[in-house]
């Protein structure tokens, strides 16, 4: 079963939280494919960097790290990147007039739903975005 995982879901491997132990059950599955979207390398990233410099959680050191295993782990787990395209911004056009999303949640969603895959997995951590994501007719998991 092929999964697309959002960033909220993809985080937790960085970030142990409730829900940690399940999304790295997923990304280190060698059976499944995983999918994320490119906006998500920009989000974990940002993500880390405020965890060092707002939140000081981390260290800068570890804000390194973390960052290096992201990026090792893309490569190592196989991870598909899928770029934004014109028809997920004209989906997540649509998503939004059905109903107020984030706008990335929007991205997020369109590009699994352009995916025309009907045995895709939208794995997310915000319940709501999930929700969404069923009323589309995904496959979800929450984390």
């Amino acid at each position: 079963m092929p999964f697309f995982i959002d960033t909220s879901a993809f985080f937790k491997r960085y970030q142990p939280e409730k829900g940690s132990a399940l999304v790295t059950r997923v990304l280190e599955d060698r059976n499944q494919q995983l999918y994320i979207s490119s906006i998500t390398i920009i989000e974990i990233v940002s993500n880390l960097k405020r965890l060092f410099e707002v939140d000081r959680i981390t260290t800068e050191s570890q804000f390194h790290q973390q960052r290096d295993f992201f990026y090792k782990d893309v490569v190592a787990l196989g991870v598909t990147i899928l770029d934004v395209t014109a028809e997920d911004v004209i989906k997540a056009d649509d998503l939004i007039l059905k109903r107020y999303m984030k706008p990335v949640d929007s991205i997020q969603l369109a590009i699994a739903l352009n995916m025309k895959r009907d045995d895709i997995t939208f794995v997310s951590s915000d319940h709501r975005l999930c929700k969404i994501a069923a009323e589309e007719g995904l496959g979800i998991l929450t984390p």
